[in-house]
């Protein structure tokens, strides 16, 4: 088994020590999907942004170890923790308005992803972009490698996004409710999407309120609640034979047809 993130004993808190990540510890294993899960406010996107660095002002990790392929992140400079971001662990947001550069084409964007790790240009830059649209669905990849943000829809924004999050082959990647706004065909592309990437040998840590990703696509489940994990284990069992009452809650929440669908992972 090889981890590609390990977290141990994660508390995060804020600068006048109020708690709100507290005693989080879980490990994703290379090619494999994690769903990460509990309701807004649970600590889940923190948890996330610990991983990356990038608290937002005014909180800080009070203790807990974070590894990523075995790098303790403390022991890193600031320095060493940007240059792992997009190369080493990359994040898809929620939001693609707000991540995506609204006065920078597509295509540009996506080449400064890729060369985190890679060095494409010209001719070899250009065709890897259309090919990296290409198998993010979306039909039209010369134009949309061409085209500002809001020139294209939230799906294909969103495409795009999960496109950057792959351009440098990471060993991790960070997905944050990639499908809380696309229809049902959208999400079973999006999610097909990341688990190609798992399948192809990356960890993925999937932040979802979505039962139904879990169900279809998810290895392992985290359930957070108040900062807390108050369950994991695999996916198939939580979703059977829940043992913590909020868990349960989650579920029966949850309409029957999504617990319902079989799972399309091999």
């Amino acid at each position: 088994m090889t981890v590609c993130l390990d977290i141990r004993g994660l508390e995060i808190t804020t600068a006048d020590g109020g708690e709100l990540v507290s005693d989080v510890s879980f490990l994703i294993e290379s090619g494999g999907m994690t769903a990460l899960v509990g309701e807004s406010g649970s600590g889940k996107t923190l948890t996330a942004l610990a991983v990356l660095g990038l608290l937002p002002a005014g909180l800080r990790q009070r203790s807990g170890a974070i590894f990523v392929n075995g790098i303790d992140l403390a022991r890193c400079t600031p320095k060493q923790r940007r240059a792992m971001r997009g190369r080493d662990m990359s994040m898809i947001f929620q939001e693609p308005m707000t991540a995506l550069d609204p006065v920078m084409r597509i295509d540009r964007q996506m080449l400064e992803a890729r060369r985190r790790r890679f060095s494409p240009g010209g001719r070899e830059g250009a065709a890897w972009c259309r090919e990296a649209l290409a198998g993010a669905g979306i039909d039209e990849p010369a134009r949309v490698a061409h085209a500002f943000p809001h020139e294209l829809s939230g799906g294909m924004r969103q495409r795009v996004l999960i496109a950057m999050g792959l351009a440098a082959s990471p060993a991790l990647i960070l997905a944050d409710e990639p499908t809380t706004a696309l229809d049902s065909i959208n999400r079973r592309e999006m999610l097909a999407l990341l688990g190609g990437a798992a399948e192809r040998g990356a960890g993925v840590l999937l932040i979802t309120h979505d039962l139904r990703s879990v169900h279809d696509w998810a290895d392992q489940v985290v359930v957070m609640s108040h900062g807390r994990v108050v369950e994991s284990g695999p996916g198939e069992e939580i979703l059977s034979s829940p043992k913590h009452g909020y868990t349960k809650d989650l579920l029966s929440a949850a309409s029957p047809k999504a617990l319902s669908i079989p799972p399309k992972r091999e």
